[in-house]
């Protein structure tokens, strides 16, 4: 089961505790780790320091599977999702995985379980009571604020 870093972010350690935790928060009717050669793919598209991944299928809800990646290198990770705005969209990170949620009720679910946005968007300034933290690269920082969320 995924447990809680240092900074405070939850930490999964493998794909399957990564899964295990989006079971937990978003009760998955199943999780697909993905294969060698699945993330062979990803990285081959630019998304660098991953070591795994996955989905999570038909969370509770109905909102769409959520994709995660689990990520060995977080600053090169986010590095290339600073360079491609198409990834910057509401993205969330622990400590080491991050997941791409399908809906605004995902993202409240996984901010209530620790997960926080990567925001790499020039100029981001997070409105007032709303929290930020540097993460590992200039220009990114996490929140717990998206612009996007209604």
């Amino acid at each position: 089961m995924a447990s809680v870093s240092a900074c405070g972010l939850p930490s999964a350690g493998s794909p399957q505790e990564a899964g295990d935790f989006l079971q937990s928060a978003l009760r998955c009717e199943s999780i697909d780790i993905a294969s060698p050669p699945e993330v062979q793919r990803v990285e081959a598209m630019g998304m660098t320091g991953i070591n795994g991944g996955g989905e999570c299928q038909d969370p509770a809800g109905g909102d769409g599977d959520v994709d995660f990646l689990t990520i060995e290198d977080m600053a090169a990770f986010q590095t290339a999702v600073k360079g491609d705005e198409d990834e910057q969209d509401d993205l969330m990170i622990g400590d080491d995985f991050a997941v791409d949620p399908s809906s605004d009720d995902q993202r409240r679910q996984l901010l209530k379980s620790g997960l926080l946005f990567l925001n790499c968007a020039p100029d981001f300034k997070a409105p007032s009571g709303s929290s930020t933290d540097d993460a590992e690269v200039d220009g990114c920082v996490t929140t717990d604020h998206s612009d996007d969320l209604d």
